[in-house]
């Protein structure tokens, strides 16, 4: 036996086999195929929409910067902690947000989140 021919597990060919079985099992071989494999499994209703879009996004925070993310502090919308629901709703309202750094004398001194839907769901009950 010549020990120079390469055998067939030294090939970097993958066997016929070992490319029936992908294309059967379609394991994704990068992040683009496993977001086309999530889509289809909503298509066919083994997983929601908003499943799919909570998946798609956390694929996508990896590839972001924290500049991407976060906005200046001078920016912020932030509410007083002092401040009465209704003086809070207008400010959540106008904002859009969903959550607001609860200040105490400063902006520097933040206390506490108030989520949006907390306040809602009090004011309103």
């Amino acid at each position: 036996m010549n020990d120079d021919r390469p055998s067939s597990e030294n090939l970097p060919h993958k066997s016929w086999f070992d490319r029936l079985s992908q294309a059967l099992l379609r394991e994704p071989q990068d992040r683009e195929q496993l977001v086309g494999l999530l889509r289809d499994a909503q298509r066919r209703d083994l997983l929601d929409a908003d499943a799919l879009g909570m998946i798609e996004s956390v694929l996508q925070v990896g590839e972001m910067q924290v500049r991407d993310i976060m906005i200046p502090r001078s920016q912020m919308v932030v509410v007083d902690r002092d401040a009465t629901p209704d003086e809070l709703l207008p400010v959540i309202i106008e904002s859009g947000h969903s959550r607001f750094p609860l200040i105490s004398d400063s902006r520097d001194e933040v206390v506490g989140i108030l989520l949006a839907k907390d306040l809602l769901r009090y004011r309103f009950d």
